[in-house]
């Protein structure tokens, strides 16, 4: 019975180690994957909480009387110290290399040691892990364009976390602002009698035709809001409209305004924590848009073209090589919304992919290298015979 309860007793303390080990490394990948719901950690804590307590149970005696002689000893002790003799100085012998002039053989004797076969055994193993976690060259077949290979090579692997506790640089502000520039503070949104969100799925179309009956400054407010504004102010921290890989939100909206009522036509930045406009550039753009969108005529009859850029580093501090994929990603989820709120409202509403980068980063005032437009949606009036 008792040679069954040291067996026992050994297979839980081997398991105790693994699922601490286990824990703590799917603990480190779940921060800094941002992984808010990893199931292999979960159930590494629960085993391991689990094996606790058997290994508590199983040593209750050992750990009792471990802890009964602690005390029964510290209490010995405050009595000895109070008589506790004057001890002679000890001498120090110092050992020295009986064989200074042959270092091989030294380290031979090193080497074949107990400890020393441990180390060498266990940085083996390791070193077999690791390199089987490095992540291979990806097989990418011949004439794949960028985004194969950019997607192939961002992939997730071990040397990824190793990666991730290197310096990409630091975090920039969640709020990109324009000091000096006239600000518009936009009315409040109107969040009522507008489709419900069933219906305004069920209706959402691309819209290329626009009346030329101005937007409404009302309309352009309740649809940026709706689009990426803030809508929780959660523990001080706020939340918006659209999700964003660890709430970091690399996109900012530039609204060139055509044809919205009280406002000057040009190019206009969305300030999302104060919800109003600050003009970056006040000119009619309206040609110039249709020419670097490809010659497609409703970019310059829309009342608004909101352009979408993405501030990279605002996530590549943090997600390294998959910054790009996710704030594409959001940069879609601020497009539909977008597209949402305009079909709610009456409006129309239009993605647009292609367009000539360079000419309109620099019409937005954007280096096309830390920030560059991803995507642009044209909102307007839609025709009543649409």
């Amino acid at each position: 019975m008792r040679r069954l309860r040291k067996d026992i007793g050994f297979l839980v303390t081997a398991g105790l180690l693994v699922a601490f080990a286990v824990a703590a490394v799917t603990g480190v990948v779940a921060d800094l994957w941002d992984l808010n719901d990893f199931w292999w950690h979960t159930v590494a804590g629960y085993v391991m909480g689990g094996l606790a307590i058997a290994h508590v149970v199983l040593n209750w005696g050992r750990l009792a009387g471990y802890a009964r002689g602690r005390l029964a000893g510290y209490a010995r002790g405050r009595l000895a110290r109070r008589e506790r003799p004057v001890a002679p100085p000890v001498r120090v012998v110092q050992r020295v290399n009986p064989d200074p002039a042959d270092p091989l053989r030294l380290l031979a004797r090193r080497l074949l040691s107990r400890r020393g076969l441990l180390a060498a055994t266990a940085g083996g193993i390791g070193g077999v892990l690791l390199g089987r976690g490095l992540r291979p060259p990806p097989p990418i077949a011949a004439g794949s364009d960028v985004g194969v290979v950019y997607h192939e090579w961002s992939k997730p692997g071990l040397i990824d976390v190793l990666g991730s506790v290197a310096n990409w640089g630091q975090q920039p502000e969640l709020y990109k602002t324009y000091p000096g520039a006239q600000r518009i503070a936009l009315p409040a949104p109107k969040l009522d009698g507008s489709l419900p969100t069933s219906q305004a799925i069920a209706l959402r179309r691309s819209i290329r035709t626009y009346a030329p009956e101005p937007t409404s400054l009302d309309e352009l407010s309740t649809v940026l809001h709706l689009a990426a504004g803030i809508t929780a102010d959660k523990y001080g921290h706020p939340r918006r409209a659209a999700p964003s890989s660890g709430a970091l939100y690399p996109i900012e909206l530039y609204p060139v305004v055509h044809n919205v009522a009280g406002l000057e036509r040009g190019v206009y930045h969305y300030a999302i924590r104060e919800h109003a406009l600050e003009l970056v550039r006040a000119e009619d753009l309206r040609a110039r848009v249709v020419e670097w969108g490809l010659f497609q005529e409703f970019l310059g009859q829309s009342g608004v073209v909101v352009f979408l850029t993405q501030i990279l580093q605002r996530m590549r501090f943090k997600y390294q090589d998959r910054s790009y994929r996710y704030g594409l990603l959001e940069a879609g989820h601020i497009g539909e919304n977008l597209y949402l709120a305009a079909t709610a409202l009456g409006l129309g509403a239009c993605g647009v992919g292609a367009f000539m980068d360079d000419d309109i980063n620099r019409m937005l005032g954007v280096d096309g290298t830390e920030e560059a437009v991803v995507y642009l949606v044209t909102i307007g009036k839609v025709p009543r015979t649409a």
